[in-house]
């Protein structure tokens, strides 16, 4: 049976996805959704459309593939998917920086010259990503000194992040990559014990850092299991990590077309601040999107 096709989905992906963009209302629900899933109902109930209109807004980010619907009883559950977001960036935004660079440059030196006083120091320019946050980790800190700035508050909650990642390669090949060569695409900014991260994909098996001088860290413990289609895994984020919070991480693989999809569902139970969902978001992406799929594709 071929892959059911989205009767707003265009030809080229990136296409739906400026479509998307193109509309302030669903750049709105967009905003609405990074703070976390929600409802059609109550996403409606946000906006002066009718919910027929607030519909047809989903219908065009899920075709986008910005948005992913899970359904629970009756009730319709939205939830944000930021992997094509960091495709448009990847595609459009990070190889034209540097020639954006250059002539800003040159600007601020000709105005530097004409106005600037001789005792002025010399300024330098840093360009900033638009609206891309930095990667952090997904349960863990970033390598980085801790900020003087005041932690965002948190409190006793459950949030759940959601994704899909396509992958052009079979179920088999992006199984044995996930499973067997996790030290191969783990990205090196993530790890915070050690220089390598293993998996050891069975029942009761963990996906954790071991150097050689007895440093390490688990991240976490398999309690299901389908080789070859789906892991069920469990993890503890401590105080010092920002916890006590528990990670329930559910990563499945399905066919689709010429494409395997890795769907992704992050649920942490425990103390969760209004930045956690944004920040797994960010950090899932670029652990299995710039880790993984760049893997796979590339091999």
């Amino acid at each position: 049976m071929s892959p059911r096709v989205h009767p707003f989905a265009p030809s080229d992906p990136l296409e739906a996805v400026w479509r998307a963009l193109s509309d302030a209302t669903r750049r709105s629900m967009l905003d609405r959704l990074r703070d976390g899933p929600c409802t059609t109902g109550t996403l409606a109930d946000q906006f002066p459309q009718s919910r027929y209109a607030v519909m047809k807004h989903l219908d065009v980010l899920v075709a986008a593939g910005l948005v992913m619907v899970r359904r629970d009883g009756r009730e319709r559950w939205n939830h944000l998917n930021p992997v094509p977001l960091q495709h448009v960036y990847e595609r459009w935004v990070r190889p034209y920086e540097g020639l954006w660079a250059a002539p800003m440059l040159r600007f601020r030196d000709a105005i530097e010259s004409q106005s600037a006083a001789p005792s002025r120091p010399p300024s330098t320019l840093v360009m900033t990503p638009p609206t891309v946050p930095p990667t952090v980790p997904p349960t863990i800190p970033p390598i980085s000194p801790p900020s003087t700035a005041s932690p965002a508050p948190s409190a006793p909650g459950m949030l759940t992040v959601s994704m899909e990642i396509p992958i052009a390669a079979s179920r088999e090949r992006v199984w044995e990559a996930l499973s067997a060569q996790v030290s191969a695409w783990w990205p090196q900014d993530f790890l915070v014990a050690a220089d390598r991260m293993q998996f050891d994909a069975r029942l009761g098996g963990r996906l954790f850092e071991e150097g050689a001088d007895g440093s390490g860290a688990i991240w976490y413990t398999v309690y299901g299991i389908t080789p070859g289609a789906s892991v069920d895994l469990v993890g503890q984020l401590s105080p010092a990590y920002g916890g006590p919070a528990q990670s329930l991480l559910r990563l499945v693989l399905r066919d689709q077309g010429h494409f395997t999809v890795l769907e992704l569902t992050d649920a942490v139970i425990g103390n969760v601040s209004a930045s956690t969902g944004a920040s797994l978001s960010v950090g899932w992406s670029a652990v299995f999107d710039a880790g993984l799929r760049l893997f796979v594709e590339a091999n």
